[in-house]
């Protein structure tokens, strides 16, 4: 194998393999990228088994066809600190791939290309179609509330629900304290279908997204999922579990929420995290008449008060006490000048929404201060 790359063609694709490879394994190959170099083209592959991504780059310079694999995150290093415009040089040197560019030369170890993971693709027997960047900002909008390592393995990734006949799609998280939902039509009617993306397919399906504005098709099959932009194809495997009826969760929309101003809200909400630097500290609201106060004592026994005017004043007298980290999440990134507070009691949980971004939904459970 001996092939020849600028140093910016190389760098992004490296960049985009270093991300899927596994970080922490006991199988050597599966922290290697395989480089597959044919015709005038060059193949680069990582995967974790739960993750694949294979990036195809064209109108290379091909003096010699081969493979081979490579630690990504070691290549990855020594293409990124080569000098700007550099022309990559790379062959296979016995059991090292020698890579030069600008005076440097570098021999790393390899593994043989047969000992790649080949995983099996299923049959991709259903699609969704949709606008790239209607995908990616429900995705982007719900996704910080999905689980982490949670023994409930089916709330660890996105779920994502074919609705209204087939002609809008949703994507849902939730970690068992907070859920959030964010709806988008879809251009052509789509299977009724629902699947759950783990957490790291849904990272790397946003990065692909939002780097284009252009329709896309989603391809499922019985537990995976791809997606094909370009020269990129992003395989996933899909959760196995049935994930919690989420439209029974989500509270009735009120009539008169309370609304207040989203970026004073914000504000009021990070003044207050500079003293609750745990992200189980929960704040309290107290509703009455025209002003919100928001309170809270951390362990240290130092305090914070904030009040702010309620934009449609009314007879309310409540209390609740939510975690403020959760609050900051959904009211950074929810659009509009102002939010709507749908909260019965202090027992019940509080649904958060914009009339300027009337397709997300955020309901946060309520605590005990």
């Amino acid at each position: 194998m001996k092939f020849s790359i600028s140093k910016e063609q190389f760098l992004e694709p490296l960049a985009d393999i270093s991300n899927i490879v596994a970080r922490k394994t006991t199988k050597p190959i599966l922290s290697h990228a395989l480089i597959q170099a044919n015709g005038d083209s060059l193949l680069l592959k990582g995967t974790d088994t739960e993750v694949t991504l294979q990036i195809l780059l064209h109108d290379l310079a091909v003096q010699e066809e081969g493979a081979i694999t490579v630690p990504a995150g070691k290549l990855l290093d020594v293409v990124r600190h080569l000098p700007a415009q550099a022309t990559v040089y790379c062959s296979l040197d016995k059991e090292q791939l020698l890579v030069k560019a600008a005076g440097s030369i570098f021999r790393i170890a390899t593994l043989p290309a047969e000992d790649f993971p080949a995983l099996a693709e299923a049959d991709m027997d259903r699609r969704i179609e949709s606008d790239s960047r209607a995908l990616h900002d429900i995705m982007q909008k719900v996704r910080f509330s999905m689980a982490s390592e949670d023994v409930r393995y089916y709330l660890n990734g996105m779920y994502l629900n074919i609705v209204e006949d087939g002609n809008a799609i949703h994507a849902v998280s939730t970690d068992g304290h907070r859920l959030s939902c964010a709806r988008s039509a879809l251009p052509s009617p789509a299977p009724m279908t629902n699947l759950i993306v783990p957490k790291k397919g849904v990272s790397e399906l946003i990065k692909l997204l939002g780097r284009v504005s252009q329709p896309v098709v989603l391809n499922l099959g019985e537990r995976q999922l791809s997606l094909t932009l370009g020269g990129y194809r992003l395989t996933s495997q899909l959760i196995d579990g049935t994930f919690p009826n989420y439209e029974q969760v989500l509270p009735p929309v009120q009539e008169t929420p309370v609304l207040v101003s989203r970026q004073a809200f914000l504000e009021s909400l990070q003044r207050a995290k500079v003293l609750l630097l745990d992200r189980h500290d929960g704040i309290r609201l107290t509703f009455a008449g025209t002003r919100l106060q928001l309170a809270a004592r951390n362990l240290e026994n130092e305090t914070v008060e904030e009040a702010l005017d309620i934009i449609n004043p009314q007879n309310l007298e409540l209390e609740a006490a939510l975690n403020i980290n959760y609050l900051i999440d959904a009211i950074s990134t929810i659009n509009g000048d102002n939010v709507q507070l749908h909260i019965a009691d202090s027992s019940s949980p509080c649904l958060i929404t914009s009339s300027e971004d009337e397709g997300v939904r955020y309901v946060i459970m309520p605590m005990r201060l």
